[in-house]
């Protein structure tokens, strides 16, 4: 039987080391890659591929692969510092349009050129459930995520004929040293004060968000497509 063959974006951010190492032990062929990665090789037993445009990265991957993608995990992360309505300027929020948006649109568009010869494919974003519960203070990094997020039903409708599914996940609240440290949650008062904020009365894990993106790139979920699911705690 052939191994899925499956591209992760930035490995080193948010959980996507995580959803990288859960899809190998799955039984999938994954290779990554990651903005901070500028040599070819391997790290924590993924093979790696070392930055370069977002076209080309699929393109090389592709070629590693033997031609074949089947899937592509798509999760742009980059820390979120508060950016209030009254100080923007377009300085500040075009690097959050170009990681956050741009960039995953343009492998997204890369990938679906791989998929199409075979009519068959899965896209994944890894986005935020932020822009759907509201983060006051973080508009620059919440409408980039927004874009994405209303990307995913066109893209659905677009590549639906040619057998590729196209959906994200889109998480909030789940515990790494990125957005929510173990050291936020060890403080007295504002650990307590974030989890108040949470319905499930916890943060989520990485490996909760590496099961999620397991099913929507390698299980039997190739009729769900055009959709964001949101991960959350029940907070949107």
């Amino acid at each position: 039987m052939t191994r899925k063959s499956v591209f992760v974006t930035d490995l080193r951010g948010f959980a996507n080391a995580d959803v990288a190492r859960h899809l190998g032990a799955s039984g999938a062929r994954v290779i990554a890659c990651d903005p901070a990665i500028d040599r070819h090789g391997e790290e924590g037993g993924i093979e790696v591929l070392a930055w370069a445009d977002p076209r080309v990265l699929v393109e090389r991957a592709v070629e590693r692969f033997g031609g074949r993608l089947d899937a592509i995990f798509i999760a742009p992360a980059m820390p979120a510092p508060r950016t209030p309505a009254d100080e923007l300027t377009v300085d500040q929020l075009m690097p959050f349009y170009q990681r956050l948006a741009a960039e995953a649109l343009v492998f997204a568009s890369a990938a679906a050129k791989a998929m199409r010869p075979r009519k068959s494919g899965r896209i994944v974003f890894g986005t935020s459930a932020t822009p759907m519960g509201g983060g006051p203070g973080f508009i620059a990094y919440v409408t980039a995520r927004s874009a994405v997020n209303g990307a995913v039903r066109s893209l659905a409708l677009e590549l639906a004929r040619d057998g590729i599914s196209v959906n994200a996940v889109a998480p909030n609240y789940v515990q790494t040293e990125t957005y929510y440290p173990q050291s936020l949650l060890d403080d007295p008062v504002k650990g307590p004060k974030l989890l108040s904020r949470i319905p499930l009365g916890r943060l989520g894990r990485a490996s909760e968000v590496a099961a999620v993106a397991e099913l929507l790139t390698l299980g039997d979920s190739a009729f769900l497509t055009g959709q964001v699911i949101q991960m959350s705690g029940g907070w949107s």
